[in-house]
């Protein structure tokens, strides 16, 4: 808010930036609305030929350290991140959504599939409702955008738990890819009951990642650095869902447990056209583990965790309220995720397609300091008497021309 000001709001009003801060703390403008505009600015850039490809959603949680006490909501927090030994801050919790919308994207003269991973918002999460509320919250503002679409959720394992589960897959039109607790209950699928009395079991014989993971001895499938093993389960989590379990097997001995709902075989994406070389490279006998690939983009989160912090000034707000906090990180957020969608949607921007949000931005923000510095020359250059005007006109150019970013 306060670069805005500075380099635009500033020479076009008399408002002061406490006004605008003030502004924040309005709640006619809903944040809801504006992840929805955003969600349907996203959908708005995939090509028609693409319709059919999904839709992926990732869900995850980011924390923001603040100094003060006196902030609504904040309080002390656990940074599993940190590795020197001062894991607790004081800070705020954000629960964040992010849409990865595939696009047609020329490489070496060939028509690619792209994802781009456009950051929908942020929920605060202060003890009022639990994250994995805020998470189902996020998901009813954007799925009645996304009836007619085929749509993947991509969370970690902390959010692989029933409440969330259960919301996501009420959606006939959502699936579901996660990492969950390596200790997570894992059951064989049910032996019929044909010609027997009784109530039909739900579960059949217990299963451990152990169990799982000796397959690989008879099953090797190698996904990057890691051997994968791949089993129709039944988990408590889920429900009445048979759902697919990977176990990954890297060379250190560790295992990581993920849980999918797709099935491979039904999965309508265009694999020969996907730019990213893993997801492209799939051979038809390897395809029960594609849902497994898939998890790789929900990193896009992560990367919009690291570039809004690091250049978008994501946690230097000093408003204090919960509603103008949140305004002002949903704000900043449309800034960037609109950098994201801007170069796939007006063809005089296409060469920033491979460039950061953060490039467009500084180019944008140069061409705006001179449209405002060449509005000011003719609107005062027939004035009699202008020559502090103009001189103040070539200073903020030149100050404009440094700061811009």
């Amino acid at each position: 808010m306060r670069c805005l000001f500075r380099q635009f709001l500033s020479k076009q009003t008399d408002a002061s930036l406490n006004s605008y801060y003030r502004a924040l703390g309005n709640g006619l403008v809903t944040d809801a609305s504006i992840r929805q505009a955003l969600a349907l600015q996203a959908l708005a850039i995939v090509p028609e030929a693409l319709r059919q490809e999904p839709i992926l959603l990732s869900v995850d949680d980011t924390s923001i350290a603040k100094w003060g006490k006196h902030f609504d909501g904040v309080g002390i927090l656990y940074d599993h991140a940190k590795h020197d030994g001062k894991s607790y801050f004081n800070g705020h919790a954000f629960v964040s959504l992010t849409m990865s919308v595939p696009v047609l994207h020329e490489t070496a003269g060939k028509q690619q599939i792209r994802y781009i991973a456009v950051p929908i918002g942020y929920v605060m999460s202060n003890g009022e409702a639990s994250k994995l509320t805020l998470a189902c919250q996020l998901l009813d503002e954007v799925m009645p955008i996304l009836e007619k679409r085929q749509v993947i959720l991509l969370f970690d394992s902390w959010y692989a738990k029933r409440e969330l589960l259960a919301h996501a897959l009420s959606y006939p039109n959502l699936n579901v890819t996660c990492n969950a607790r390596h200790d997570t209950a894992m059951f064989e699928l049910p032996d019929s009951t044909a010609g027997r009395r009784g109530r039909p079991p739900k579960y059949g014989k217990r299963l451990m990642l152990d169990e799982i993971a000796n397959d690989l001895t008879n099953y090797l499938c190698r996904m990057d650095n890691y051997f994968v093993a791949h089993r129709l389960v039944k988990t408590r989590i889920f429900g009445d869902h048979t759902v697919h379990a990977y176990v990954t097997l890297s060379k250190s001995g560790s295992y990581r447990l993920f849980f999918s709902t797709i099935d491979p075989m039904a999965l309508h994406m265009s694999i020969a056209w996907q730019e990213n070389k893993g997801l492209r490279n799939t051979s038809s006998k390897h395809m029960a583990i594609y849902p497994l690939k898939l998890y790789k983009l929900r990193w896009g989160i992560e990367t919009n965790y690291y570039e809004q912090k690091m250049f978008w000034e994501l946690g230097s707000y000093k408003v204090r309220t919960k509603t103008a906090i949140e305004h002002l990180l949903n704000l900043t957020n449309s800034g960037h995720a609109l950098m994201k969608i801007l170069p796939y949607e007006d063809e005089r921007l296409n060469t920033y397609r491979d460039k950061s949000p953060q490039e467009l931005r500084h180019a944008l923000s140069q061409q705006i300091h001179k449209e405002v510095f060449f509005a000011t020359l003719v609107s005062k250059a027939q004035s009699s008497i202008n020559s502090s005007t103009l001189l103040k006109a070539l200073q903020a150019l030149a100050w404009g021309d440094e700061q811009a970013a």
